[in-house]
């Protein structure tokens, strides 16, 4: 998978690290090469969702909504009662597409993600799934 480098993006390591357990992952494969994937971690009843990518040619196309669709239904069948995620405050179309599906936003940090002309804000995310119906 093709990726733009950004500032603060994983190591090889971390993201080795992020593939067992109490990780779990999915990968979208398209046309034999790996287009997308997303990062879950579970502790207790909680999931946050670590990472969430479409390369840049799938995107607009439905496969981020597709993946995002699938990492929740893997939270309900790992009993999780809430989801939880940070997003960039400059990802409009993500946040958009968290906030569709019943996202809230809970907080605002400051100068969480780096930027190359210094900092940006992270949106901290929830979602309860508790009494919440499938989509």
């Amino acid at each position: 998978m093709h990726s733009t480098e950004q500032p603060g993006a994983w190591s090889q390591a971390v993201f080795s690290d992020c593939l067992i357990e109490p990780y779990f992952a999915y990968q979208l494969v398209l046309d034999g090469e790996l287009q997308g994937y997303y990062i879950g971690l579970q502790v207790l009843d909680e999931i946050t969702l670590m990472d969430i990518a479409i390369c840049s040619h799938y995107q607009g196309q439905g496969w981020g909504k597709f993946l995002l669709d699938d990492f929740i239904e893997q939270c309900r069948g790992r009993n999780g009662h809430e989801v939880w995620l940070e997003v960039r405050e400059s990802n409009i179309p993500a946040i958009n597409l968290y906030s569709s599906i019943g996202f809230e936003l809970i907080e605002k940090r400051k100068a969480y993600y780096e930027t190359n002309v210094g900092s940006e804000a992270a949106l901290v995310m929830r979602l309860a799934l508790r009494g919440r119906r499938s989509k």
